[in-house]
């Protein structure tokens, strides 16, 4: 799957920039194509315009030279840019080669463009293009005939080809290296894809193993109570009662942590009062810290206000009150600070007891990850994920440190007010 995804990626990326490239290109060559044909309808229209002004019936001997306006006179006088001629086709059919003639005698004989200058006077149109003879024309008529004024478009059609040319050449390097590109940026671009994908299976393989204990151990016990109908099923039924209570934690923990990933789930956001949400939690742990012979000490600001989840935040100081009980010492002192940071909220819970191992703690908060064996609990390895997962929900940051006198877990929220 995530080849096809990085072909895909590749696949649009390329077609996009080809796409850019071509409609670049074609820009180009309309626009040259266009500059160019406006310069040579310029000439025309000048060389047109001096004939008129030398006038139509001005007799040309063969071989003689035209009369041409005095220097900076006569009608739109200008260099001309494109090699341009004119031809007066008289009523009468005889065709007068004017000025610059020769400059299309060495491609086609007198007859030849004689020939061509009378078929252009018989058309209705007033301009045009042969694009056989790659010439383009204007003409006027008058009493005694027409006036053709001829350019020759060579050039023209040499420069956009070699603006083709070099257009393919540019073109076929950019997309070569943009494909070299597209092949690492589709690497990174999909890594993230990656990364869910794997930690997705790695979740199933885990939840999977994590149902199959208590799955096994309730087959079992009923398989007991069915072939021993005559003994006492108190024990087994027992067995499966504690083992069914624990997949209900279980699948209600990964309900909880799928909610919270779902942007679709957006729970309730009100003010409310964090200092005393905390300071409760702490109440309810307090029994549970006496019986396993832990001091547990608190120092709260009050009067700290938020927006956010009560029934979130409240679940998320348990997780860390709840953590902080299980790993910490024999007669481990454990303590819970709220303080407001600026506009932060930052509230910790630490324990003593064995160090977190510095290779573990940025995986501590990662699904169904537990360190040493030594250090195993009751729990599933769930509860810190779903702790990050609610701390992000608010649009908070959630971290551990580690020391030698112990672990603390560190959470500041944003939006705080103290009153």
């Amino acid at each position: 799957m995530l080849k096809k995804l990085r072909r895909k990626f590749i696949a649009v990326v390329m077609g996009v920039a080809a796409a850019l490239l071509l409609a670049v290109f074609a820009v180009l060559v309309v626009s040259m194509e266009t500059g160019m044909r406006r310069q040579s309808e310029e000439m025309l229209n000048q060389a047109l315009n001096r004939r008129v002004w030398q006038g139509e019936d001005h007799k040309e001997e063969p071989g003689s030279k035209p009369v041409l306006p005095p220097e900076g006179k006569g009608p739109n006088h200008q260099e001309s840019r494109f090699p341009c001629f004119t031809v007066l086709v008289k009523n009468d059919g005889t065709v007068n080669l004017g000025d610059r003639a020769e400059i299309l005698l060495q491609y086609f004989e007198a007859e030849g463009l004689a020939a061509l200058a009378r078929e252009v006077a018989q058309r209705e149109d007033f301009s045009g293009s042969l694009s056989a003879y790659r010439l383009r024309y204007a003409k006027k008529s008058g009493e005694n005939g027409t006036v053709i004024a001829f350019a020759d478009s060579s050039a023209e059609y040499n420069s956009l080809g070699e603006l083709v040319k070099n257009s393919l050449i540019v073109g076929s390097v950019t997309l070569l290296l943009l494909f070299g590109a597209s092949l690492l940026l589709a690497r990174w671009a999909v890594r993230p894809v990656e990364n869910a994908w794997s930690q997705q299976k790695q979740f199933v393989g885990d939840a999977s193993h994590e149902l199959k204990t208590p799955l096994t151990v309730i087959l079992s016990n009923a398989e007991m109570l069915l072939s021993h109908p005559e003994e006492k099923p108190e024990r087994w039924a027992k067995n499966i009662l504690a083992e069914a209570q624990r997949m209900k934690e279980l699948t209600q923990e990964l309900l909880t942590l799928a909610r919270s990933e779902d942007n679709a789930y957006a729970p309730v956001m009100e003010r409310m009062d964090l200092s005393y949400l905390v300071t409760d939690s702490v109440l309810s742990f307090e029994p549970a810290a006496f019986e396993s012979g832990h001091e547990l000490s608190q120092q709260i600001e009050p009067g700290l206000f938020l927006l956010g989840n009560a029934a979130g935040l409240s679940q998320l100081c348990g997780i860390l009150l709840e953590n902080a009980l299980q790993y910490a010492a024999p007669g481990g002192k454990i303590r819970v600070e709220l303080q407001a940071a600026g506009k932060l909220a930052r509230l910790s819970v630490s324990n003593e007891g064995e160090p977190i191992p510095p290779e573990e703690l940025p995986r501590i908060f990662e699904r169904f990850y537990r360190s040493d064996p030594s250090r195993h609990g009751e729990g599933h390895g769930l509860g810190l994920a779903i702790a990050r997962q609610l701390a992000e929900l608010h649009k908070g940051k959630i971290w551990a440190e580690s020391g030698e006198m112990g672990n603390r877990f560190v959470v500041t929220l944003p939006g705080v007010k103290a009153e």
